[in-house]
């Protein structure tokens, strides 16, 4: 464990689908923070209460122009149990958030009182949860990871980042080698470009893990796609990750920056396959290294790329898109290298 943080503390406040909360108190506590106090919570196992509430909630959503009113109620449900869990905290030197937009405004008031710096990072387009938009003058840093947000008043750039506390020994496994591996969230659109994919991939005799993660039953044509409705963690994603030659993302319509697989693959010298054409803007692009797909890409553009020798990034970009460097510049604390997005 380094002892960057030594003696600091932090309250933290992330998504808990995929464990996602546990890989960032992971990487806290690997940094030499003291105390990592969470304020994480799980709003997809919200329920409306009654029929009334419902009602109530469908009505601000469709005639209001309320379109994130479910997610109030979301975190109202909640922000008591929230707030207790901080009665006893004493100042603490930062607060952090992601996803703001889950939060509400009294909440971080109450953030503001507990912690010196209280800072977000929105990773996903502010056009997607516009409940965000009032949010972003209530903190003392506000940080988002797509190019077209940018621009607006009081919000600054930072990427994702690259895992930072395993250890190569750590994540190898023999059980989990594949040629190329894909695990996102559903999304109609996907699906077509996925099913190509896999089509020019087994035409090359790859090995291929192709992972669709859905809360409903979905039925997709017969290829090498599965779809699951459990969770893949974080953690896992990332140990897939690493024990694969090369790695997929997917980019979300409505985003222009760059997923976590990127910064995983950067981290682990992994090859990338990704449909972001934005990557190319980026300084660490590589044809070698990274493929952008398109609805015109063939078997043979695919094994012309898998044949190229891995071209090795060097460790100052590495470090520099690490989770290391990456706290420390959103924290704005001791050396380090400021990120910024292209435009």
């Amino acid at each position: 464990m380094r002892d960057n943080f030594k003696g600091k503390s932090i309250i933290l406040g992330a998504p808990k689908y995929f464990k996602i909360n546990d890989f960032l108190k992971r990487e806290l506590y690997h940094l030499g923070f003291d105390q990592v106090i969470e304020v994480s919570y799980d709003y997809y196992k919200f329920r409306y209460k009654n029929i009334f509430q419902h009602t109530k909630s469908f009505i601000a959503k469709t005639f209001r122009n309320r379109p994130h009113y479910k997610q109030y109620l979301m975190f109202k449900a909640i922000e008591p149990q929230l707030i207790a869990s901080l009665k006893d905290v004493k100042k603490v030197d930062y607060a952090l958030l992601i996803r703001p937009d889950t939060y509400s405004s009294s909440f971080i008031d109450v953030l503001h009182t507990k912690a010196e710096k209280v800072i977000a990072y929105q990773w996903d387009g502010l056009d997607r949860y516009p409940a965000t938009y009032p949010l972003i003058a209530k903190f003392d840093s506000f940080f988002t990871f797509n190019p077209a947000d940018v621009s607006l008043d009081g919000v600054l750039p930072v990427t994702n980042f690259g895992p930072a506390s395993y250890s190569r020994k750590e994540l190898e496994d023999k059980n989990r080698l594949i040629d190329i591996y894909f695990s996102g969230s559903y999304e109609p659109k996907r699906i077509n470009t996925l099913e190509r994919m896999i089509e020019q991939c087994t035409i090359l005799g790859l090995n291929t893990k192709f992972i669709i993660n859905s809360s409903k039953a979905r039925i997709v044509k017969t290829c090498a796609l599965s779809v699951t409705n459990k969770q893949i963690s974080f953690e896992e994603n990332i140990r897939n990750s690493y024990n694969a030659k090369i790695i997929v993302d997917l980019v979300f319509e409505g985003h222009t920056g760059l997923s976590f697989r990127i910064f995983e693959a950067l981290a682990f010298d992994k090859k990338i396959i990704t449909t972001n054409k934005q990557i190319s803007k980026y300084e660490f692009y590589d044809t070698s290294n990274i493929f952008i797909w398109t609805e015109d890409t063939t078997a043979d553009d695919l094994r012309q790329f898998i044949e190229k020798p891995y071209r090795i990034v060097n460790d100052f970009i590495k470090n520099k898109y690490s989770f290391e460097n990456w706290i420390k510049y959103v924290l704005d604390y001791g050396n380090f290298t400021s990120i910024s997005l292209p435009e």
